[in-house]
């Protein structure tokens, strides 16, 4: 099935996820280096958690298009998209449960961001763990190449 019209959409939708994701994690990096030598402004802490919600909204909709491309049915739910691409794909690594934890950190960015604790965030950008997501959607959008 290769060369149809579909198949050119997810390459340009992988395509441009790839150069998106690649951003966020370039200005992921420099905030973390940034990190390590002072305390972010406020400015920088609203660029760290926009990276992030980025990044993790990349993994949904790469989840979701790969579902799509195998006839599945797609959840509503962004945590139930990302648990049946693992199983369909037999993931391991990154940890499931990191990308569960990924969603929940987005959840809160968006619907809970007057409550958001940024002692939960820092640790990700300190411990550059936002790779993780990354490395899911480099495999997530491996296979919608395949």
């Amino acid at each position: 099935m290769k060369n149809t019209e579909h198949d050119k959409g997810y390459e340009a939708y992988i395509f441009s996820i790839s150069e998106q994701v690649a951003q966020h994690l370039s200005g992921l990096s420099e905030l973390s280096e940034s990190i390590q030598q002072r305390p972010l402004t406020f400015n920088e802490r609203s660029a760290v958690e926009r990276n992030l919600q980025v990044l993790v909204e990349a993994a949904i909709g790469s989840s979701k298009h790969y579902l799509k491309k195998q006839n599945k049915p797609v959840p509503a739910e962004a945590r139930a998209n990302i648990e049946r691409v693992y199983e369909l794909l037999g993931i391991t690594a990154p940890d499931i449960n990191d990308m569960r934890g990924a969603i929940g950190m987005r959840n809160a960015i968006i619907h809970d961001y007057l409550n958001l604790d940024w002692r939960k965030i820092e640790p990700i950008l300190k411990e550059k763990k936002y790779q993780l997501i990354a490395d899911y959607i480099d495999k997530v959008t491996g296979a919608l190449r395949g």
